[in-house]
């Protein structure tokens, strides 16, 4: 790793839980159909920490889902939804 970026990561992964806490006293309205995809039941009731293990439970490729930076599990899903369009 570059040096000096070791500091970005801990003030990064420290934002990341600080989110993660925050927003699971979130409530979200009940909408069964995001941009247009309708959404199945069982995924509207998953906390985030549930979807991205059944993410991690369904994808090809060794590694962790869960331990992926933000950014890079928004690239990951941009490529997946490649294969579905």
């Amino acid at each position: 790793m570059a040096r000096g970026l070791w500091l970005y990561r801990v003030i990064m992964k420290t934002l990341e839980r600080l989110y993660i806490w925050a927003e699971s006293k979130m409530e979200y309205p009940d909408d069964h159909t995001i941009l247009g995809v309708p959404i199945d039941d069982d995924l509207q009731k998953m906390s985030r920490r549930e979807l991205c293990a059944h993410i991690e439970e369904n994808t090809p490729g060794e590694g962790s889902f869960w331990k992926l930076d933000s950014t890079t599990k928004i690239r990951f899903g941009c490529q997946m939804m490649r294969g579905y369009e």
